[in-house]
């Protein structure tokens, strides 16, 4: 082992704290899940991207449904998630959840973190992964959900069925 290897390895033992015999080490905080005041920006910041009033209480259980389940399967969604809802809740100077819905919505448009197709974007960075990954992330997750499916005029959600007459009577 080289010198600058040896300080290397000894630099990160260094770094890294210590458990005591028996304890648990403490989990990471970018592991823990999103805190409810997260997941409220997040909600929020889907009412501006779907629509412009409230979702009702089904629309936001399933949203938070998708949410838990895009954490689990993908990791980066964890951090993802996080960062859009400190950026929202920065950039209003308070809980975005608790702006009127037309002041969500002037926020979401001056920095640019709702996708579109009619403009090319000005901004860069973390405005840009908003855009791309959680607000494209959102929407996919609504209009998945029944009440999405509705939006678009289907009145039966894939995998229920709608008319069993329909599906029993003999075709003509």
């Amino acid at each position: 082992m080289r010198r600058r290897d040896l300080l290397r390895t000894f630099a990160l033992v260094l770094a890294v704290p210590s458990a005591g015999v028996g304890d648990e080490p403490a989990p990471r905080a970018e592991r823990q899940p999103l805190s409810d005041t997260e997941k409220e920006a997040l909600l929020a910041f889907a009412e501006v991207l779907v629509g412009d009033r409230p979702l009702p209480v089904p629309a936001r259980a399933e949203l938070l449904s998708h949410i838990g389940a895009r954490v689990i399967a993908r990791e980066d969604m964890l951090a993802l998630y996080r960062e859009a809802a400190a950026v929202l809740d920065r950039l209003a100077g308070a809980p975005f959840s608790i702006l009127a819905m037309r002041d969500r919505r002037d926020l979401v448009v001056r920095h640019d973190l709702a996708p579109s197709r009619a403009r090319m974007p000005r901004t860069e960075g973390v405005a840009r992964a908003i855009r791309r990954h959680v607000a494209l992330d959102l929407i996919a997750g609504y209009y998945a959900s029944p009440m999405g499916w509705a939006v678009v005029g289907y009145g039966t959600f894939p995998g229920r069925c709608g008319d069993l007459g329909r599906y029993t009577r003999p075709e003509r």
